[in-house]
């Protein structure tokens, strides 16, 4: 089945009327976001929109990618999750005919709406509160306790996908979820890689899937209980606790991991991790084996002394929890609308301005551009709510920094000068500061084969020219309108950035900014035209 694509479900969704399937959701209001379009969260293979119905609040899940045998699977999450007399769980209704996008029904989840906040959240706010971490690990080894004994896994803890309600701890999406009667093997889903062993595939699905994700929890969280500065450090934009991929696919040359075993309280059990980490999937234990020391995998000799320049060896490549996306590579933005990505870019441009929609008052939001706003190009967005949570609010003295944000490629918002891809920041950590080795390394990720042709018109980009699409960017996603516009007010004086069409004042061009992989990319060119020089000239003359 091929799926709608975001921009087709922010459409239908507008309209729940028609849209829904369901009476009562026909009836609701979907949340809407600072430009009065639907507001959306990306959960692996679906969109989720918050919908406030006379009776409830709802998070309803649309799919765009394809789960094999969703229904039975689902069927069966159902009916054996209502049997348990478990509080972890969410209660949910699949809906095989849920959505109607373009004459088309297609299914939904629709799940009671968890008031509270995610585990990266929580854990941004209780970081230094060692009694409500002791009592997470607490709660965290009793619901491994039981999935274990009761033969469920659920596939893929994470941050996101932890509910922190009222001090109780929610599971949410179970896209990825074991049940007994379920094939082994036949999974979909691998999982948020910081949270997983290095080891882990589709074809590992099974009753053990969550294993190593709960030893990597209670760690972490042990760990800040006796260190809370190792939180700020090492939380990856919120996308993990201390832990990342890099980590577990080399603990002997991990910082993290050195940091632990100059630790007395925990070097035995970070030793006893890292064992776990070069193993085979097949032999992590349970959580209760892992704190009682049983059934630890053998050991690599792992020393927490530095490596010395002499003897350290090359670092291994990048492994990101999501795509990587180049800031300066429009058509690869384009391509991944609707997706979680980590845009990495170097910020070149600081556009605050303020919004007024209905008979509200005006609102403050921020746009943080990697290109000049005359461009097509892609951007952070900060709107009220985002600023409000922030410690440090943006100002030109960003211009220049390199910067790493996880979130949703939203869907562009066009008008007859630029189109605008962005990502919106709604919380205090979700911007990661790098310097530029650190981006380089980063970068250097995404893949080895040329870049698109996007790349090289970077300055004309910046001048104000479209920038050209590369051929697989030909099927882009169609620009949508909210249900009402408002109008936009940029900064006094300055060249006016703004989310509704607009009169625009010119602003000077700030100057293009290359990555470190551009410029490395530019001498080797360099070097390529110098040789190809030499030898014609040796031609001449040998043939003179």
């Amino acid at each position: 089945m091929s799926y709608p694509h975001i921009t087709d479900y922010h459409e239908a969704v507008q309209h729940p009327a028609q849209a829904f399937i369901d009476p009562d959701l026909k009836q609701g209001a979907v949340a809407e976001n600072n430009l009065g379009l639907p507001l959306v969260m990306s959960g692996g293979f679906a969109l989720t929109y918050a919908v406030t119905t006379p009776r409830r609040k709802c998070a309803v899940r649309c799919f765009h990618r394809e789960i094999p045998a969703i229904q039975q699977k689902y069927d069966a999450t159902s009916k054996k999750l209502r049997s348990l007399a478990i509080g972890c769980f969410v209660d949910f209704d699949f809906q095989q005919s849920g959505i109607s996008v373009r004459q088309q029904v297609f299914p939904i989840v629709r799940m009671d709406w968890v008031e509270g906040d995610t585990l990266g959240i929580w854990l941004d706010k209780n970081f230094n509160n060692p009694r409500g971490l002791e009592k997470a690990r607490a709660d965290f080894a009793a619901i491994a306790r039981f999935l274990e004994r009761e033969g469920i896994a659920h596939g893929d803890i994470q941050n996101g996908n932890v509910m922190v309600a009222n001090g109780d701890i929610k599971l949410i999406d179970y896209d990825g979820m074991f049940v007994p009667g379920m094939r082994p093997g036949n999974g979909s889903e691998t999982g948020h890689k910081h949270f997983q062993h290095p080891g882990r595939r589709v074809s590992n699905f099974g009753p053990g899937m969550d294993r190593f994700s709960f030893i990597a929890l209670d760690l972490s969280l042990k760990a800040l209980v006796e260190d809370k500065s190792l939180y700020p450090k090492f939380r990856e934009g919120g996308e993990t606790i201390i832990f990342k991929a890099n980590d577990f696919a080399d603990p002997q040359n991990s910082e993290i991991f050195r940091r632990l075993l100059a630790m007395p309280k925990l070097k035995e059990q970070a030793r006893s991790f890292a064992a776990i980490c070069d193993a085979p999937l097949a032999a992590v234990p349970t959580l209760d084996e892992f704190l009682a020391g049983r059934n630890i995998p053998a050991a690599k000799p792992l020393t927490n002394a530095t490596p010395s320049l002499a003897t350290k060896p090359a670092a291994a490549a990048y492994i990101p929890a999501y795509q990587v996306v180049d800031a300066l590579n429009f058509s690869a933005a384009l391509q991944r609308v609707g997706c979680r990505v980590e845009l990495i870019g170097r910020i070149v441009e600081i556009k605050p301005g303020s919004r007024k929609q209905g008979k509200g008052r005006n609102k403050r939001y921020v746009f943080i551009n990697f290109g000049s706003w005359r461009g097509n190009i892609v951007k952070i967005s900060i709107w009220s709510d985002g600023l409000a949570r922030l410690k440090e609010q943006p100002s030109n003295a960003w211009i220049g920094r390199w910067v790493s944000i996880t979130g949703l490629m939203d869907v562009p918002y066009e008008t007859k000068r630029y189109k605008h891809l962005s990502i919106t920041v709604q919380e205090d950590g979700q911007i990661q500061w790098l310097d530029e080795a650190q981006a380089g390394f980063r970068l250097a990720s995404i893949a080895m084969t040329p870049p698109p042709r996007d790349r090289a018109l970077t300055g004309a980009a910046s001048a104000g020219s479209p920038v050209a699409a590369s051929p697989a960017a030909a099927a882009k996603p169609k620009t949508l309108r909210p249900r009402s516009q408002g109008t936009a007010r940029g900064k006094k004086g300055a060249g006016r950035q703004t989310p509704a069409p607009a009169p625009v004042i010119a602003s000077p061009a700030q100057p293009a900014i290359q990555s470190p992989r551009r410029f490395m990319a530019a001498i080797a060119r360099w070097i390529w035209a110098i040789g190809t020089i030499i030898v014609l000239i040796a031609l001449i003359r040998t043939y003179a």
